[in-house]
C-alpha cells in the first residue's frame, strides 16, 4: 500500500515538472517538514505518509495547477494516467522544448553559415593591389554569386563562383575594376570579391 501511494505521489510531482527538492522547499513555505531523503524514501514506499504531509503534498500540486488526487486506490485511474491538466502542462512543455530546440537549431545553421562566409573572405584592396603589382590581371570570383554592373552602377549579370575574369586595369573611385569574362562581357565588379588567379 505504500508504495501506491509513493508512487502516486512520484507520478504526480513528475507530472508537475517539480524535483523532491522543489516539493521539500514548497512544503516548508506552508510549514510543513520533510527532506528530501524523507520524501525519496517515502514515494519509494519504504516509508508511509502521514496523512498531514499526503494533505500537504495535495496543496503544492493544487498550487502548480496538477489535478492528480493522491490515492491509495491501485486501480484508480488518477494512478494510470494524468489528469487532463498535466496533460496539458506536459503538452506545453513539449511544445517550449520543441520551440528552443528549433531555435538552438536556426542559431547553428547561421552560425555555420557566418564560418562559411568568413572562409571565403573577400580579397583586400591592399593585397589587391600587391598582386597586381607582381604583374597578375587574371581572377576568381570569391563570393557565391557577383554583379557584373554597367558604367552607371546598374547591373548587367550575375557571375557564379569561380568565373573566370581579367582586369583591364581601371578602377573607379568606388574601388569597382572593370573586368572581362571569358565568354567577352564586359563591366565593372567589386574588386574586394576578387582572388588571383594567375
Amino acid at each position: 500500500m505504500n508504495e501506491q501511494v509513493g508512487e502516486g505521489v512520484r507520478r504526480a510531482r513528475e507530472a508537475a515538472g517539480l524535483t523532491q527538492g522543489d516539493v521539500v522547499r514548497k512544503l516548508a513555505q506552508i510549514n510543513v517538514e520533510m527532506s528530501v531523503s524523507t520524501l525519496s524514501r517515502s514515494e519509494a514506499g519504504a516509508r508511509e505518509f502521514k496523512e498531514p504531509e499526503l494533505q500537504a503534498i495535495r496543496e503544492v500540486f493544487r498550487t502548480w495547477h496538477v489535478g492528480v488526487p493522491l490515492t491509495s486506490e491501485p486501480d484508480s485511474p488518477e494512478h494510470r494516467t494524468p489528469s487532463s491538466k498535466a496533460q496539458e502542462l506536459l503538452r506545453r512543455r513539449a511544445v517550449a522544448f520543441s520551440i528552443t530546440g528549433v531555435l538552438i537549431g536556426v542559431l547553428g545553421l547561421l552560425g555555420m553559415i557566418v564560418v562559411m562566409m568568413s572562409r571565403v573572405a573577400p580579397t583586400g584592396h591592399s593585397d589587391t593591389q600587391a598582386i597586381m603589382a607582381a604583374g597578375c590581371d587574371h581572377f576568381r570570383v570569391a563570393a557565391h554569386d557577383l554583379w557584373l554592373r554597367d558604367q552607371y552602377g546598374e547591373t548587367v549579370v550575375q557571375l557564379p563562383h569561380n568565373t573566370d575574369i581579367v582586369y583591364s586595369g581601371k578602377q573607379n573611385a568606388s574601388g569597382y575594376w572593370e573586368i572581362t569574362t571569358a565568354d567577352g562581357k564586359r563591366g565593372w565588379v567589386d574588386s574586394s570579391f576578387l582572388k588571383p588567379h594567375c
